[in-house]
Parts: structure tokens; sequence; C-alpha cells
């Protein structure tokens, strides 16, 4: 599988790691931040006015999180929509934000079992279930999907299976 489906792009994102989630004062996050709200250091064009700095300025968990490409895929969702000036728009945005974010994450681990001694039916599985999670995160639904819910239940059960059984 290409690394470009989980690479983040932030050149075509919103920004919204830095708007949408929340951290706390740590050594990680120089200040609190609740989400929806965007960080103090977040410019209009949705750049970080720091990000040269993180590290230096307390900020090493801007630098360490990674989105997988959830980010660009939900701002090109919600591109033409008003989602600064309208809450409900927001909202949407958020939800599915954290849906990408869940997708991509089990896309990951669905494409990482690849490299596992599969049975010929847990391969058949693994791939259906890439298909589906891929289906719905490459969509360009602007809402939760009800299929992306169910494909994140199900990879999230097959990959603890697999870890159960490769744990026996």
């Amino acid at each position: 599988m290409s690394e470009q489906v989980f690479s983040a792009d932030c050149t075509r994102c919103f920004g919204l790691c830095c708007t949408l989630l929340s951290f706390e004062r740590s050594a990680d996050f120089g200040h609190d931040k609740l989400g929806g709200q965007p960080c103090q250091y977040l410019k209009s064009d949705f750049r970080c006015r720091i990000h040269e700095r993180l590290d230096d300025l307390g900020y090493g968990g801007c630098d360490a999180f990674d989105c997988l490409g959830a980010g660009q895929r939900a701002s090109a969702a919600f591109a033409p929509l008003n989602w600064q000036r309208d809450a409900a728009v927001a909202r949407r945005l958020q939800a599915r934000f954290a849906q990408l974010l869940s997708l991509q994450e089990v896309r990951t681990g669905l494409a990482a079992a690849s490299g596992l001694e599969l049975s010929a039916d847990q391969n058949v599985e693994r791939q259906r279930l890439l298909a589906e999670v891929g289906a719905d995160a490459d969509s360009a639904a602007s809402d939760v999907t009800p299929t992306g819910d169910a494909a994140i239940r199900a990879s999230r059960l097959f990959l603890r299976q697999l870890g159960r059984e490769g744990a026996a």
C-alpha cells in the first residue's frame, strides 16, 4: 500500500489538528487548548507561526502528532462549506475528522497485518476490511458515515483477534 495513503499533507489541510483537538499544558504542549478552538499560534492561512521552533518552545507534541492523512481528507470534503462561520457545519467537520482519524488508524493496522503469517481466510478478511475502510476514508463524505463506523468496529475486532492469536 502506498505511503501516500497514510501521509499527512498539512498544505492541504485547514489546520484541523490545531483547531479541533484539545491538549493540556505539559512537557509536550506549552498551554491548554480546548477542542474546537484554534491554537493561539495558528495563522489565518492555517499554518503555524512557531512551527520551526516547536520543540524549543515546548510544543513537541504538535510535531509528534500524525493524522495519517485524515486532515486533508476532511478539509477537501468541507472546502466548499462555511465551517468557520457555521457552528453546525463545524460540528460536522469535527465529527468527520474524528471518524477519519479512526479509519486511518485501523487502515494502518490492517496494512501492517499483511506482514503477519495469516491463514488464507484471515488474509481474505483483512483485504475485505481494508477495502471497506479505504472506500470510506477516501470518499468525499462530509458527514460521519454508518459504513465507516461499521468498518472501524469490524476492523478493530479483527485486529484484536489477530493480537490474541499472536500472543497465544
